[in-house]
């Protein structure tokens, strides 16, 4: 198998690219504007992404190029059979998503949106503990500190600005916690460098907040059944440490902490990936898209 990288990025290098070599009979092919260092073992390279959605006969095609650019070329891959992996955010528009959905369907390819916090196995430890029909209260930061002057997320035309770079983590989360419920939009404030968030429902309540301009923070606190659950460096785990998920009683006082190995998420999000591949099952990737790029646009 074979799959052609679009862009020669940040997240590529430190977790996309330690996450496909794991797969020792993937072969990698990358379309970059930049020069590739040779640390990577890149199998085949190109200078050009349109010589390389030509020349190339990978079926997948991963989209990591700076915001504004995702729709274009998702839209010339797919028109030419490929499947397609997109960074967050997957496009600039619902209307454009949607587009995406309908010509991926017309093709008969997998599309999907590569969020990945949600195959951390602290994560899927503190979802099996929770009973999201109790009573629920959920804080998430993630800030980072200011960017670069030159940075594409500094500007508009790049599909830049803190909403249109996190506000997809803001979406999948919305919809892994609050899955068919109703709820409404308490406050949102938005501005270029950083957006915040209350949402409520019958018993749970969200806040958020997310920005491009203070003191790294990346963690969750969860109110559940007179426990609190806290993880640290959510949304973004690193590779390289030993994380853990904290659980708080707050009836008996007491602190249990279960350490996890290091992980890289991106991989089981490619584990799962393949098999949705192998079976040919692509309509919950599709469903799950159009869903979460519909909370994006109810936050917006």
């Amino acid at each position: 198998m074979k799959i052609l990288i679009l862009g020669n990025s940040n997240i590529f290098k430190k977790k996309i690219y330690p996450a496909l070599r794991c797969f020792k009979k993937l072969f990698i092919e990358m379309a970059s504007r930049s020069e590739i260092e040779k640390k990577y073992k890149i199998d085949k390279s190109y200078l050009s992404y349109d010589e390389a959605l030509k020349k190339t006969d990978a079926k997948i095609v991963y989209i990591s190029l700076i915001n504004s650019e995702h729709y274009k070329w998702a839209i010339k891959a797919m028109n030419l059979n490929k499947h397609v992996i997109i960074d967050k955010p997957i496009t600039l528009s619902l209307a454009n998503t949607k587009k995406l959905i309908k010509l991926a369907n017309k093709k008969k390819v997998l599309l999907s949106e590569s969020i990945v916090f949600q195959n951390d196995l602290r994560f899927k430890k503190m979802i099996t503990k929770l009973d999201l029909n109790k009573t629920t209260q959920i804080y998430c930061k993630f800030h980072i500190p200011k960017l670069e002057n030159d940075n594409f997320r500094n500007f508009k035309k790049y599909g830049g600005g803190c909403f249109e770079d996190m506000s997809p983590y803001a979406a999948y989360l919305i919809y892994f916690f609050f899955k068919n419920k109703n709820y409404s939009i308490k406050s949102n404030k938005k501005t270029l460098k950083g957006f915040k968030l209350q949402l409520q429902s019958k018993n749970i309540f969200f806040d958020a907040s997310f920005s491009f301009n203070d003191e790294y923070k990346n963690e969750i606190y969860i109110h559940n059944k007179a426990k609190t659950y806290f993880i640290n460096y959510f949304l973004s785990p690193p590779i390289d440490k030993k994380l853990s998920l904290k659980i708080f009683d707050n009836v008996k006082l007491k602190k249990h902490t279960i350490n996890f190995p290091k992980q890289n998420v991106f991989y089981p999000y490619f584990c799962e990936f393949f098999k949705v591949l192998i079976k040919r099952k692509y309509n919950f990737s599709y469903d799950q898209i159009n869903k979460t790029s519909k909370i994006k646009k109810k936050i917006s």
